[in-house]
């Protein structure tokens, strides 16, 4: 049985004879198959290549070759991801199956699946659920997850939360599509208070990529929200947002990757060698400060 494995992953287990300026801390495992059927028109699994997700290369090896190098790593979580592909749902649940030996909790992220397939996987190792809303609006939604009805995956989202409960599953949030942020405050929201967590993802597509200090004010107004504050007192506050930060934030958590926990995504969002936009690490002073000036 064949399994892809983010490249940054496979260099980690020495499964590639390569370096990564960052390194994960979580396994990125990937479902094969191609094309995926959602047609999201910013990722390229909609193609028939599918050699790439988010800037990332998935080799692909027998899930026997990865198991003992797992189980043996300090990483300290397992992230199983699919496209939307024919019988995605039993090829999640035996991936899941084969991986429980390693001892690592898992992650799953994928398209909708039935309450049946959300509670046989938590009844086995998985603990977390990640669901992608993508767009902030609707209209967004049918626009560039052309293949699904807008509000399927606020549905999943839902379905997810009655069975693994709050904080055990994850809202991924795309900035940049076309939203505002007074409409991404409100996405931001409804997730938060469903009772998820929510994960923000850079627009990438053809080059094209979303500006970074409108994307450091979404990641601000995302902790603000999340520390309690409703979308209008969370706007209110990015107009000093420098102040803000130099206050309470010198940490630079909220810049940091969000999602499961020990999940980091080095290069899901940003090229090497490029200003990090979501941290995989805690940002240095240097950084802070970068981003102290990019919020005044």
């Amino acid at each position: 049985m064949e399994i892809r494995v983010s490249s940054g992953t496979a260099s980690y287990l020495g499964l590639l004879d390569s370096k990564c300026m960052e390194y994960p801390t979580t396994a990125y495992l990937l479902i094969p198959g191609a094309p995926c059927r959602g047609g999201c028109v910013y990722c390229p699994q909609s193609s028939t290549d599918g050699k790439w997700l988010s800037r990332v290369s998935w080799p692909y090896f027998d899930i026997d070759e990865i198991i003992e190098p797992i189980k043996d790593s300090d990483l300290k979580r397992i992230c199983i991801q699919s496209p939307d592909v024919e019988g995605y749902e039993d090829k999640i649940i035996e991936i899941a199956s084969s991986l429980e030996s390693t001892g690592k909790p898992i992650s799953v992220s994928a398209p909708p699946l039935s309450k049946e397939v959300l509670q046989q996987l938590r009844d086995g190792s998985v603990d977390h659920v990640g669901i992608g809303i993508d767009a902030a609006t609707d209209e967004l939604r049918a626009k560039t997850k052309r293949n699904y009805p807008p509000m399927v995956f606020w549905d999943y989202l839902g379905d997810a939360l009655e069975i693994y409960g709050k904080k055990q599953v994850t809202a991924h949030i795309i900035v940049g599509i076309g939203e505002d942020l007074e409409q991404l405050s409100h996405a931001v929201y409804r997730a938060s208070k469903s009772g998820a967590n929510v994960s923000l993802f850079s627009y990438v597509s053809k080059g094209k990529e979303t500006d970074l200090i409108y994307y450091r004010r979404a990641q601000l107004l995302t902790h603000l929200i999340e520390e309690g504050r409703n979308p209008n007192e969370a706007l209110a506050f990015l107009t000093d947002g420098r102040k803000y930060v130099e206050e309470h934030l010198a940490n630079g958590e909220p810049f940091q990757t969000r999602g499961c926990p020990g999940c980091n995504r080095p290069y899901y969002t940003t090229r090497p060698g490029k200003e990090h936009r979501n941290y995989p690490r805690k940002p240095t002073w240097d950084e802070i400060q970068k981003i102290m000036m990019d919020l005044s």
